[in-house]
């Protein structure tokens, strides 16, 4: 599948995983579309779609068909996180920041977001921080 509209990947090319740097898939939470990787089960966040979403309330990912046949390539192995991450938006370095209860990576140009696949639990305890932050950097 192609990469969606507004992505750092050229049309028809797909999307790498900051971490895994295997493709990332198209995916829906609380009715806002991000990205997720099915091997690492990280999950990225444009800015829009966080501002979207409230605090409250049980948040269901919905991965395509495309992520649910995922299936891990032979000899991948798996990869530690680097130092930095690259926004699988738009290309730019992000930076590792507490927000609420949990480190996140955020993107210093665009501002979204990229939860590693455990702290997706935390999504509720981190909107508000985030809101917050992004009405301080006007």
């Amino acid at each position: 599948m192609g990469a969606p509209a507004g992505l750092a990947g050229a049309p028809g090319k797909p999307v790498p995983c900051p971490i895994c740097k295997l493709p990332l898939f198209p995916a829906q939470l609380g009715g806002q579309e991000m990205l997720h990787c099915a091997e690492c089960k990280g999950n990225a966040f444009k800015r829009e779609a966080l501002m979207k979403l409230q605090p409250h309330g049980e948040k269901t990912l919905d991965t395509g068909p495309e992520a649910r046949a995922y299936k891990r390539p032979p000899f991948f192995e798996p990869r530690k996180k680097p130092p930095f991450l690259i926004c699988p938006f738009c290309v730019k370095r992000m930076k590792e920041t507490k927000l609420g209860p949990a480190n996140v990576d955020l993107c210093e140009s665009c501002q979204s977001l990229w939860l590693d696949g455990p702290k997706l639990g935390q999504l509720n305890e981190l909107i508000g921080p985030y809101k917050w932050r992004m009405s301080k950097a006007k």
